[in-house]
Order: C-alpha cells, then structure tokens, then sequence
C-alpha cells in the first residue's frame, strides 16, 4: 500500500495544471444639474431626465502558483460516552392584575361632494373664473411668478463593470491527513436538568377600550344639462393662483405637524389637480379645514373629527419650508373653515 502511495506521489509531482478564476464587480458614478426655464408656468414637479452609459474593463492579476493536495486516511479513533443527560420540562405562570382588549370604532366626520357635469348637446364650454372677497397674504407669502424657476434635473450616470482574471497554476504535492471518529454511547451514569418549557400568561381581569379612527365618505354630485359654450365660475378671493400658498421667500414648502382626530380624503377627479380648484372645492365643503395640493397633482382635503360627532372647524396642520424645495414645486396649501399655520423652516 505504502509503495502505491509513493508512486502517486511521484505521479502527481510531475503534473502540472492552469486555470483561470473570473470575479466581476462595477461601480457607478452619477452627476446630476437642474436646468432653469423662464416664462409660462411652473412645474408642480420636477422632470428628471436620466443617461445611463455603460463600459467595461478586463483586469488580470498576476499568476499565482498553489499545491495539489494528496489525501491520506488513517485507522478510525472511537471514542465512548459515559454520561447522558435527562431533560425534565416545566410550564410556569405569571398572574398579571389587568389585561385591555382594544377594539376599533371608525366615525365618519363629514361627506366630501364634488360636481360633475355632463353636456347633453355635446358642447365642451369654456370657463371664465372670478374672484370675490379678499385675501391678506401671510408673511413672506409669494405671490407673484418667479423671473425663473427649476424646469429639469438632467442626471448623467456611469457604470463601468470590471471583470478580474485570476491565472493559477497547479503544481507540487501537499499531504493532508484525515482521521475518522467514531462515537459509542454506554452510559454509566444519568444527570437530571430541570428547564422551563414556557411561560403563560393568567389576567385576573379584562378591559375593554375603544379606539376611534375617522373617515370622510364621498359623493359625486352629477348633473346632466345642455351646456352653454362659455360659462363663469366664482371662487373665493383666497383660492387665486397667486393667492394659495405655495411658498414662503425663496423657498418652497413640505408637511408639519397634524391636529389629533384629522383624516382626509383625496379626490379622485384630475380636474382638481389645479390647486385653486381644489381649495375651491374645500371652500364648498362643509367642515374642511384646510386642503393640500401639488407635487405631481394631488387634491387632499382635511378634516378634523369632533369628540361630539361631526366635522370640528379648528386647527388642521402645520407647514414648513425646506432649503431643496422651489415655491410652487412642493405642496399647496390653504385653508377651510379652520386653520393652517406656518411653522418656519424645517431644518434642511
């Protein structure tokens, strides 16, 4: 046998093999710049416009020279085991004075209605907007079109994949010697082990609580007519273009803080994606407090829920500004029958 193993050995040292191992990785690498327009309107988002480009690269390392391996077994090692081990388990239990079993209540605050209009003789009118009453701009309020704004992120990404060759050569003999084990359980003695299982839980009494979450339901008002071919609507003086809130100074706004009990409804309809239509619309509702539009066309608006039943005309929320946000390419905001607040800068 040993003569065998000499002569393989002898084999194997005079062979010699090459391989080569392949790994990959990449890295990106991205630069993005705002492009500003001027004129007409702007954006409610921004538009970004994105370049990917793609290159690779082959990279080998130098070649590296390993051993091949020669495998020796040995007689089998037994090894018995005298001592076992018995595991008793137990259930313990933990009293607790009092338990509260919450259960959920919805309360609807109010119905959100909008019109929708459907001509009969197939005229798609016009429509002349007016303004009544009159509105005071909060501090800092824009309310003229900027001489320029953001109109694109143009973005230019990179991407180079590295492909890595590692050259080896195979060549020498390493011995590696395995020794089988073999275990034989006769047990002479036995140790007992006491553990717990688990633990349960005994209330010695239940209370029940109620939590309140609030809805507002929906109501499309329709009305089918012969429609004229130009008609005028009348909005309060509050919801102009230029008179929702759109940003303070330089700087457009994001979210704050919401009063307890506040819920809200989007509205499905595209036509009150436009901010001054969709504070209109909250204007038209009974026991809205504040509405909240923009950032890609949206038309929320808010309710707070009174602990007596009913829509509450109190505090709705607050807003804030934020340094990387442009007037009028944030939220919208105005209020209802209660009130929004301005709460300064959010920190960024």
């Amino acid at each position: 046998m040993l003569s065998r193993f000499v002569c393989f050995v002898a084999i194997c040292g005079t062979l010699a093999r090459a391989s080569t191992g392949t790994s990959y990785s990449f890295k990106t690498q991205g630069q993005c710049s705002t492009a500003w327009g001027s004129g007409g309107t702007v954006p409610m988002s921004l538009p970004t416009s994105t370049t990917i480009s793609t290159v690779s690269s082959v990279l080998t390392g130098e070649a590296v020279t390993v051993p091949s391996t020669a495998k020796v077994t040995t007689d089998v090692v037994t090894t018995t085991v005298l001592t076992q081990t018995s595991w008793t388990w137990t259930v313990s239990t933990v009293t607790v004075p009092t338990t509260t079993v919450w259960q959920g209540a919805q309360s609807t605050v109010a119905t959100a209605s909008w019109p929708t209009t459907i001509c009969t003789n197939d005229v798609t009118p016009s429509t002349v907007t007016e303004y009544s009453g009159s509105y005071t701009p909060i501090s800092g309020q824009v309310t003229t079109a900027p001489a320029s704004y953001p109109s694109q992120v143009v973005c230019r990404t990179g991407v180079t994949w590295f492909t890595y060759l590692v050259p080896t050569t195979t060549s020498g003999v390493t011995t590696v010697t395995v020794t089988p084990t073999s275990t034989v359980i006769a047990p002479t003695t036995t140790t007992t082990v006491t553990a717990s299982y688990y633990t349960s839980t005994k209330f010695e009494t239940t209370v029940t609580s109620v939590t309140t979450s609030y809805r507002v339901a929906t109501s499309i008002v329709t009305a089918s007519t012969a429609c004229e071919a130009s008609t005028t609507t009348t909005f309060a003086a509050k919801c102009a273009p230029t008179n929702v809130i759109a940003g303070i100074g330089e700087f457009g706004l994001v979210s704050g803080k919401y009063a307890d009990n506040i819920t809200v409804i989007y509205i499905p309809d595209e036509r009150f994606n436009d901010p001054g239509v969709c504070c209109q619309l909250c204007q038209d509702n009974d026991g809205c407090v504040g509405m909240m539009a923009g950032i890609s066309g949206f038309c929320g608006l808010y309710y707070v829920g009174s602990p007596d039943g009913g829509p509450a005309c109190d505090f709705g929320f607050t807003y804030q500004t934020q340094s990387n946000v442009f007037p009028g390419q944030g939220l919208w905001v105005q209020s209802g029958c209660g009130e929004i607040e301005y709460s300064g800068s959010d920190g960024v």
